[in-house]
């Protein structure tokens, strides 16, 4: 079985991308990371800057391409994932749905495309080489913007990333409600960061969810996951770098079991 994980954040920037990055990078296991943020997506031009600068990476080609390639489309399947993957230099393990280049281009997937996509990242758990995760970055969530919400909805944990502090935990309450109105409870989860264990249980007591993961205060790190600043094989020697792998291993394991108490023969590979 696969995992299918979002995580999104409130209007403050708590490091949902550079959050992302840090668990792909540690993954334990075959996965996509999908960039669905509808405001833009960061991580081709941010994280994996360094390939993107030298052309191994290409922008264009991703959830865009994806959702064009498909429009008229009427079975997704998870093979037509596959000519708008791209391989992450930096995680073997992991390809990337490379994001939104403008915001305007949202517009694009209005029309019947994140239902489509949530079809196909939900039917990597199918295909004949194994099942393959699924870690997204679903941006901002606010009541005035778009959302990925088909993603969001099929999603076995969707994680609201928080920083433990009044400005962040404020502004993550709305957003909060709005993911309650739709997402089931046991699907949802913190992942709180910059923080220690004080930190965490703070965020948990503010917002009355379960923290799935904790990540540290490593400035230097941070920009590696972020802005593609000085990566090197000692990133993964790091503190934020193993305690994330460790977090991913926990979440790979997390989101099966749930795949596995939800699942039924008839939402098998289909937007739940």
């Amino acid at each position: 079985m696969m995992a299918l994980i979002v995580i999104i954040s409130g209007k403050s920037s708590p490091g949902t991308t550079t959050t992302v990055a840090a668990l792909a990078y540690g993954w334990p296991a075959p996965l996509v990371v999908a960039d669905c943020d509808p405001a833009g997506g960061d991580l081709a031009t941010g994280w994996l800057s360094p390939w993107w600068l030298n052309g191994r990476l290409h922008p264009e080609r991703g959830l865009l391409s994806f959702c064009t390639a498909t429009r008229h489309t009427t079975s997704i399947t998870a093979d037509l994932l596959t000519p708008h993957l791209q391989a992450v230099p930096p995680a073997p393990r992991a390809r990337l749905l490379s994001g939104l280049a403008d915001p305007a281009q949202a517009i694009s997937l209005q029309e019947g495309g994140w239902i489509r996509l949530a079809h196909a990242l939900t039917a990597l758990s199918t295909v004949p080489s194994g099942p393959v995760d699924v870690l997204a970055d679903g941006g901002r969530l606010t009541a005035e913007a778009e959302a990925p919400w088909p993603v969001l909805e099929a999603a076995d944990l969707v994680l609201l990333a928080v920083r433990p502090v009044p400005r962040h935990l404020h502004s993550a309450q709305p957003a909060l409600t709005l993911l309650r109105q739709r997402i089931p409870q046991d699907r949802l989860g913190l992942a709180v960061c910059g923080t220690g264990q004080l930190g965490v249980r703070e965020a948990h007591t503010v917002l009355g969810i379960p923290a799935r993961l904790g990540l540290p205060e490593d400035p230097e790190t941070a920009r590696v996951f972020s802005d593609g600043l000085h990566h090197d094989k000692k990133v993964r020697r790091t503190t934020l770098a193993r305690t994330a792998a460790r977090a991913a291993a926990r979440l790979h394991q997390a989101g099966t079991t749930i795949r596995l108490a939800h699942w039924t023969p008839t939402t098998m590979g289909v937007a739940r």
